[in-house]
């Protein structure tokens, strides 16, 4: 009977503490990535000349992202021709991944180390033997299965990739436009020095931020760039 109980019990609980992890894990076991416009930009999509000077640069801890190439690509099929010289073009589109860091969203090492407790204490309770027997048994049963539950655990999380990328594009105007710009510079901590000046330009300029946010299981970086080059172009394509 006493053997029975305590298996009944290992099963109780390794089913109340790991069902939460568990949906968890299994809810992220595919790579989700989101790619969100902070702020639109409405081009002129009638334009008669659609050509676009393309540069793309990361600034961000994580070198290696295939943007240029998957921005290319989805441009290209927008039907807008990419050029070499930016004077030759009606867009100039300048794409800079500013940041791009690494979270841990969650494991089930805690839960795993807890129910690896659980399970060493019932099983080397079970031990037959006196009464003395089994209370050594469980002791050190349930310090080996933490141990043993923590590293499992351990190996198994649930990760994600953060960032942000700067937008800007530049449109060609048939005529001059005229603004001014303003720049700021702090001088210590209460002293501000602005200047402003006119300005003339056949550019019209958009500026814009996209929030990019990548979440898996054990996540791997090398898919992680992929997913994120072509979640990106495709956003930035769409405006076309």
């Amino acid at each position: 009977m006493r053997r029975y109980f305590g298996l009944f019990l290992l099963v109780s609980v390794l089913f109340l503490t790991s069902c939460a992890s568990t949906s968890k894990i299994i809810e992220h076991a595919n790579l989700q990535t989101k790619v969100t416009l902070v702020e639109p930009i409405f081009l002129n999509v009638a334009a008669p000349k659609r050509t676009a000077f393309v540069k793309v640069t990361n600034t961000s801890d994580v070198q290696g992202i295939p943007l240029e190439d998957a921005l290319r690509d989805r441009l290209s099929k927008k039907n807008v021709v990419i050029v070499s010289d930016p004077a030759e073009a009606h867009w100039i589109v300048q794409v800079n991944v500013t940041s791009l860091v690494y979270q841990k969203v969650g494991s089930m090492g805690q839960e795993a180390s807890q129910v690896g407790a659980v399970i060493g204490g019932i099983a080397g309770a079970l031990i037959p033997g006196s009464g003395r027997d089994s209370w050594i048994g469980a002791a050190a049963g349930s310090i080996a299965g933490n141990i043993v539950g923590a590293v499992a655990g351990s190996l198994v999380k649930v990760e994600s990739y953060a960032g942000l990328v700067d937008l800007q594009i530049q449109e060609r105007l048939t005529q001059m436009v005229k603004g001014k710009m303003k720049s700021e510079v702090k001088q210590g901590t209460s002293t501000t020095y602005t200047t402003e000046r006119d300005v003339e330009s056949e550019y019209q300029t958009y500026r814009t931020l996209m929030r990019i946010e990548a979440t898996r299981t054990n996540i791997d970086l090398e898919e992680v760039k992929r997913e994120i080059a072509g979640k990106v172009a495709d956003q930035i394509a769409g405006l076309f």
